[in-house]
């Protein structure tokens, strides 16, 4: 599922309906300032991308960090805001790199993965294995396995003391 795609002056009209005393020029501005914000590539603190609705009213966080949930099955986010996610693509195919040059991790298609661009789920925030380089890798292709997926499990998931 995901977010469900919306304008902005979709979203202004459907939030003034349920909160009539905010002020649309306010909202407006906030709006534009968290999609701003977003498109510069600032991040949550946990180091996902900010949903820019939240983000409007509570500041820049993520979709987990503001709600909770640790994937949107009924929430609303920017149209303009989800096609850039869309547009997010791995690097280059292992067939365009000179032999010497491939290292990294790869799809079963042979296109790159950049491990940056994976999504870091709440639960790994609060893992004891979250900054274990020795458990980076494995960390990685479990959240790389599991992108697309609307519940995030983890077996190797330790909670920090």
């Amino acid at each position: 599922m995901g977010f469900i795609p919306i304008s902005i002056d979709e979203i202004i009209k459907k939030h003034l309906i349920s909160n009539p005393s905010e002020n649309e020029e306010e909202l407006r501005k906030r709006l534009n300032e968290a999609l701003a914000d977003y498109k510069k590539g600032i991040k949550c603190s946990c180091g996902n991308d900010i949903w820019v609705i939240g983000s409007a009213s509570v500041g820049n966080s993520c979709y987990t960090c503001i709600t909770g949930e640790s994937y949107p099955i009924d929430d609303y986010e920017l149209d303009s805001a989800i096609i850039k996610r869309k547009n997010i693509k791995s690097g280059r195919h292992i067939d365009e790199i000179p032999p010497s040059e491939i290292m990294g991790f790869f799809d079963d298609d042979g296109n790159e993965i950049k491990t940056d661009l994976i999504k870091k789920p709440a639960l790994c925030i609060i893992c004891i294995n979250n900054d274990n380089p020795n458990e980076k890798m494995l960390c990685d292709m479990t959240r790389y396995d599991q992108k697309d997926d609307q519940e995030f499990i983890c077996y190797a998931f330790k909670k920090r003391k």
